[in-house]
């Protein structure tokens, strides 16, 4: 069944594509009662019956061609078979061996051309009359080829005699009535004409190939190909000497050899028939290729022309020192490429007008050329290729994104000390600063010189298609082509607008904000480790309430219950971050009447750091005097009374991880103190 359905479908694109349009009433296709006989057909009656169609279909292409004195290119029908011409053994024993002299070929002419007006109808006669007597040599062999191409042989044979005989020094007069000879089957009387001139210009391609011409016509297959060779020796892209020396490889079934010669034919001229040769021998090739090699086609550049040539995307940052006066640029730019794009698509949608005038009109002399071409220029420009990106590159720009994200979330900013001074916290900002940029700024350079890469690379291409569609349109300028050229350049203006936006344009990390260099904010930094003039005076204080004693500075707080014997305490450092739990006993004494009392506590403390994990256990001890009932003055952790100096307050801590610390300083009353304290 499926084998069936293609044969269906190809029976009916062979009957509905033939180069006759037939109306529906004389299309030739298949009634349901041929369709139900059809799918009863094995597939060899099948493949029987759609040769029998393509042969009726053909046959009625004739007919109704010769009906409407139109040409029909045989070579261009399903039905074509690709065979030599049969050699013409009588014409060709009819040859001289020895080229004719002048006087000879213009007697033969002149009896030939008496011979033919014998049989010619008088109006052809008057005709050629009215023509011959106005007109000089040089323009009755134009008024010869004009008439050929106007379907009038006879009128263009008589007159091209006439001018050949009346300036018979004149190499192109001959040359032509060669030509309009081989086209009007007289190939004979045109090897006796190019015999002669050959002898007076032997390197003449025209000549050369219009022998081969002949030759060819009558089957002499092997002097037809000396002449054609001779001819493509003096002009290589000769197209008609091409076309015939690729028929003759064909003939041989040498397609390869001959594919070459027909690829140098379509170079120079698009024939049909040659393209309807190579697509039914599966040897179809790209004409949009071939007529690219063609050094008779101007390489204009419309695409400058139509000022396409000036919307150039601005360059991308490659810091984010530069992402806002980049920004800028772009948001410019893609306001005027937005504007394009709406012009372009306007351009490109076909008013009520237009389409009453294409429904009413015919197919330009170039159309179906056109059509071909196209289909041809797209096979050449995919649209990944006009892309501003494949997969792959997407690919490589999603691993530098995520590249970068991994390595901003490595990024461990420093910071700044509790109470550290205005200026600290921003040279920290600073450090925090330079140590994701030194992160961002790579970055940005990499993605947004891999996207300029691109569109360097895409952009030339752009401009070469443009061009390239706006040749090939131009030699049918429909309204329907202008609307599609406008379409092509409305999504070349998408591709610019996406271009533009594809780079990154990242703001520098809010650390960035201060105007501190590096430099300075690593001397702020030392300079703030060294000394502290970050806490205020009014922060050292003390407060002693009835159950407790509450002190606190800069570098740390403490919390101590004190009872009539039982003592309790709690102490945060803000610097190590380590937390102290206490507890123990107090004994208050008078041991020197000069001494106004003292004091001293045992206590087992607990501490951890500041991730709550266990740090030390141990057993600390303090000691304190007073003189009357005021404390000694203290000047660096000493007492002065007088000239004496006495410690005023001291004690030990032993730990099982710190050890043995005693903080004793001077001599005296604290000394003896502690030594009662550590023997207890």
């Amino acid at each position: 069944m499926n084998k069936f359905l293609a044969f269906l479908i190809a029976l009916l694109i062979t009957i509905l594509f033939s180069p006759i349009a037939f109306s529906q009433k004389n299309a030739p296709l298949p009634t349901q009662s041929d369709i139900n006989k059809m799918m009863q057909m094995s597939p060899s009656e099948l493949e029987a019956y759609k040769k029998q169609m393509i042969d009726k279909v053909s046959k009625q292409a004739k007919q109704m061609a010769a009906a409407s004195n139109v040409k029909l290119d045989e070579m261009s029908l399903p039905d074509f078979e690709l065979k030599p011409p049969v050699k013409d053994i009588k014409r060709l024993a009819m040859l001289p061996v020895q080229p004719p002299t002048l006087i000879q070929l213009t007697d033969g002419i002149r009896k030939a051309k008496q011979q033919l007006e014998t049989v010619t109808p008088q109006a052809i006669k008057d005709e050629v009359k009215s023509i011959t007597s106005t007109q000089t040599p040089a323009q009755q062999q134009s008024s010869s080829v004009a008439e050929f191409y106007a379907d009038k042989p006879v009128q263009a044979l008589l007159v091209s005699m006439n001018s050949a005989i009346q300036n018979p020094n004149e190499v192109i007069g001959w040359n032509n009535l060669a030509a309009i000879c081989n086209m009007a089957g007289l190939e004979h009387k045109a090897i006796l004409i190019l015999m002669n001139q050959l002898v007076k210009f032997p390197g003449n391609s025209m000549l050369l190939n219009n022998m081969g011409q002949a030759f060819l016509g009558l089957g002499e297959l092997n002097k037809a190909e000396d002449f054609l060779r001779q001819c493509l020796v003096e002009d290589p892209m000769h197209p008609e000497a091409n076309r015939s020396m690729g028929m003759i490889c064909f003939f041989r079934d040498q397609y390869e050899a001959g594919m070459k010669y027909f690829e140098k034919e379509l170079e120079q001229a698009h024939r049909r028939s040659t393209l309807a040769l190579l697509k039914r021998k599966n040897l179809v090739t790209n004409i949009y290729k071939l007529r690219k090699k063609r050094t008779s086609i101007p390489g204009k550049n419309f695409f400058n022309e139509i000022q396409l040539g000036k919307f150039v995307v601005p360059s991308f940052p490659e810091s984010s020192a530069e992402t806002n006066l980049k920004s800028d640029e772009h948001s410019g730019f893609r306001n005027s490429v937005t504007q394009e794009i709406l012009f372009w698509l306007d351009k490109g949608n076909a008013t009520k007008e237009e389409l009453l005038a294409e429904g009413r009109g015919g197919n330009g002399l170039y159309a179906e050329q056109v059509k071909r071409l196209l289909e041809d220029l797209h096979e050449v420009y995919k649209p990944y290729e006009l892309a501003l990106f494949d997969e792959v590159q997407l690919n490589h720009l999603k691993s530098l994104i995520d590249t970068y994200g991994e390595q901003m979330a490595q990024v461990k900013c420093p910071l700044a000390p509790i109470g550290a001074s205005y200026e600290a916290m921003m040279a920290y900002q600073k450090k925090c600063c330079d140590l994701k940029r030194a992160v961002l700024d790579p970055f940005i350079a990499q993605y947004n010189a891999f996207v300029t890469m691109r569109i360097n690379a895409v952009r030339p291409v752009w401009k070469e298609y443009v061009n390239d569609l706006i040749n090939i349109v131009s030699l049918d300028p429909s309204a329907a082509n202008k609307r599609y050229v406008s379409h092509v350049i409305y999504q070349y203006f998408l591709f610019l607008a996406t271009a533009s936006e594809a780079g990154q344009f990242i703001d520098m990390p809010m650390e960035c904000n201060s105007k501190m260099t590096s430099a300075q904010a690593d001397s702020v930094i030392q300079s703030s480790r060294d000394i502290d003039l970050s806490c205020p005076a009014w922060l050292n204080l003390e407060l002693d309430v009835q159950v407790a004693k509450i002190k606190a500075d800069c570098s740390k707080y403490a919390i101590e219950a004190s009872g009539s014997i039982f003592r309790g305490g709690f102490e945060r450092d803000f610097k190590t971050g380590t937390s102290t739990l206490s507890a123990g006993v107090g004994i208050k004494a008078k041991f020197f009447a000069e001494v106004g009392g003292a004091e001293m506590k045992q206590m087992v403390y607990v501490s951890w750091d500041n991730n709550n994990r266990f740090c030390d256990l141990g057993l600390k001890g303090t000691a304190a005097v007073k003189i009357g009932d005021n404390p000694f003055k203290i000047v660096d952790g000493f007492a002065k009374v007088g000239a004496t100096v006495a410690g005023v307050e001291g004690g030990y801590t032993l730990g099982i991880n710190s050890g043995f610390n005693s903080s004793v300083k001077g001599k005296g009353i604290i000394a003896d103190f502690i030594k009662i304290d550590q023997s207890l």
